[in-house]
């Protein structure tokens, strides 16, 4: 790089390229909403049979493509944008440089070197002689710093000047190799058809662009800990191109902000959701290739007449093998089962799903919405509740497929999303013994909810951030099982930002009344099916207090000690619902009226529920 080349460089051009490639990604991203919504939805909705099938599959084939196409132009609007703002830096400093240079009268060759005249003592005798100062670095760069403070001189200002030119040159060089080293990389392999090969291949250029594009989209703006509304107006700040490049390089990141509207934070989890369905395969692949003997010899024993009996076990090696095998095999069934919520919009009339979070941390989480939240006159968020994993996603999905279907039959002419929180890490029924944990199951411990209760109020919150401006969605937190237990403690945490809370199969809100939730004791609502053991078995641990103090007559305090308080109690408060369902997973059983009367609460249509 030399200084003529750096101080004329026209960035304005990378700039237009960068738009250039802009456009391609805005394509890819309304193509694969077009395919979904325009094409793939009527199609499901309206036909049926081999030649509807072979349809589906060749339109499902053109949005994969585009969104394949959004991710790695991304990755080149990206770089080319981060190429253009750090060369633009280079430049200024330089050319801040050369002006100063100018104003003393020092000429600057096109390497960086600087030339100075002499200097004269105050005798007019020569202290220095007229020379040339070329760029230096390291230690000799700083000692000539400093010498020009002690022994300010034209040779000094004129190395320090050249020092400058020397960093923006090399500063410069190193971008323009850096980025050029990226592009290289960001090679797409040609074809149709979008293999799991070529995923992988997006999830490296990825990780690539993602630690080598620094002009552009930094990782450390991006908001940690803020409040949705913070979010938002982060997002709201940005450019279209700087939010298009943040998407691009940082989707786990952007997806996981509430506040932000749920078609941005649906692009980012798609992303996130392509890459890491690929990289799990591959995983998954390689170990089946590897597995270990399974058996391992324990002990040997002989008998009386020379004969040995030997036994065997499973080795540790082969159950560790196992463990992650299981975990892959979960982590990817969850992923199926998002992509066929995604295959079935338009189906039964069936809206479009939104990914409002994804993540394969732990056992993995997974955040899915029916419907748009951000433009639903109702909105419903379901919360499951132990066991709760990307593994078991079907199910949790299924529930709220068939709460919208309800819920939006029975509110003609407006619009509805049930969304499914697995956002937390639930506890398992098991006893761990292994652990020391006693007798106990992670189940009846409240720790869990309480550590999910602040990610469950942001959440709400970000919904209602990102609601649009004119209207507020009509909003049901509903939990299962114990997930209405992190309800309870979301509530004593913060505001639960709803308007009605549903609990079905409560072992416990660890508050003692309905009152105790913030939205009002006749907004609280109880279903309860026989044979469901659930509320009596964790009772004694996720129940209310067994104490009320009061005052009675004559101003005496009185006190009255009860077993701990469930939703299905008729003293806890609110509003027991009738349920026609049997045991602890039938809440949402097809032409139920459980599940009806969840979807009569969702939609605000409180005096047709029938209760107890």
């Amino acid at each position: 790089m030399t200084v003529s080349r750096l101080r004329d460089l026209r960035t304005d051009t990378l700039t237009a390229r960068a738009a250039d490639w802009h456009t391609a990604v805005e394509w890819g991203e309304h193509g694969r909403a077009h395919v979904d919504r325009q094409l793939l939805a009527p199609l499901r909705e309206k036909l049926v049979g081999e030649t509807a099938t072979a349809a589906e599959t060749r339109l499902q084939l053109i949005a994969d493509n585009c969104e394949y196409t959004r991710l790695q132009t991304g990755l080149v609007h990206a770089a080319l944008l981060g190429l253009a703002e750090e060369l633009a830096e280079a430049r200024a400093r330089l050319r801040t440089a050369l002006d100063e240079a100018a104003a003393h009268g020092y000429p600057v060759d096109d390497a960086g070197a600087v030339g100075y005249p002499e200097t004269l003592a105050e005798d007019g005798s020569v202290r220095q002689e007229a020379g040339t100062a070329t760029p230096a670095a390291g230690l000799l760069d700083r000692a000539l710093d400093g010498l020009s403070l002690v022994f300010p001189g034209h040779r000094e200002t004129a190395q320090q000047l050249a020092n400058t030119i020397g960093a923006a040159l090399q500063r410069a060089t190193d971008t323009d190799t850096r980025y050029a080293r990226t592009l290289r990389e960001l090679i797409c392999d040609r074809g149709i058809a979008v293999t799991d090969a070529m995923w992988r291949d997006a999830h490296a250029d990825l990780t690539t662009a993602a630690t080598s594009i620094l002009g552009i989209a930094d990782a450390s703006a991006i908001p940690s800990g803020a409040t949705p509304a913070e979010n938002a107006a982060w997002w709201a700040a940005l450019t279209d191109e700087e939010q298009a490049a943040y998407l691009s390089l940082h989707p786990a990141e952007i997806g996981t902000l509430d506040g932000l509207p749920t078609t941005t934070r649906d692009t980012a989890n798609r992303a996130v959701l392509q890459v890491e369905e690929a990289r799990l395969r591959e995983e998954l692949d390689a170990l089946l290739r590897a597995e270990p003997e399974k058996e391992g010899e324990v002990h040997r024993q002989t008998l009386k007449d020379g004969a040995q009996i030997t036994g065997y076990g499973v080795t540790d090696e082969w159950k560790e093998w196992d463990e992650r095998r299981e975990l892959l095999e979960g982590q990817l069934a969850g992923i199926d089962a998002i992509n066929g919520r995604f295959a079935e919009t338009g189906v039964e009339g069936l809206p479009e799903a939104y990914l409002l979070g994804f993540d394969t941390e732990g056992l993995g989480h997974a955040i899915m919405a029916n419907g748009n939240p951000d433009t639903a006159d109702h909105t419903a968020v379901y919360v499951p509740g132990t066991g709760t994993d990307l593994s078991g996603a079907r199910g949790d999905l299924t529930r709220m497929t068939r709460l919208w279907k309800y819920s939006d039959a029975l509110a003609p002419g407006e619009s509805v999303s049930t969304i499914t929180w697995m956002g937390y890490d639930a506890p398992t029924t098991a006893i761990p013994f292994d652990q020391g944990s006693g007798l106990l199951p992670p189940a009846t411990s409240a720790e869990y909810a309480h550590a999910a209760a602040p990610d469950l109020n942001l959440f709400t919150a970000g919904l209602r951030e990102a609601h649009d401006v004119d209207s507020r969605s009509h909003t049901t937190l509903i939990g299962h099982s114990y997930g209405s237990t992190v309800i309870g403690a979301a509530s004593q945490e913060g505001s639960l930002h709803a308007d009605d809370v549903v609990v079905a199969g409560s072992p416990g809100m660890l508050v003692s009344k309905a009152g105790d939730l913030g939205v009002g004791d006749s907004h609280v609502w109880s279903l309860y099916a026989d044979g469901d053991p659930v509320p009596n078995l964790g009772r004694p641990f996720l129940g209310g207090d067994m104490v009320d103090v009061g005052i009675g007559r004559y101003g005496i305090p009185t006190i009255d000690v009860h077993p701990p308080l469930v939703p299905s109690d008729p003293r806890f408060g609110g509003h027991q619902m009738s349920s026609d369902t049997q045991g602890h997973s039938g809440y949402w059983d097809e032409g139920s009226e459980s599940l009806e009367n969840q979807a009569l609460v969702v939609v605000g249509r409180y005096g047709d529920v029938g209760l107890e």
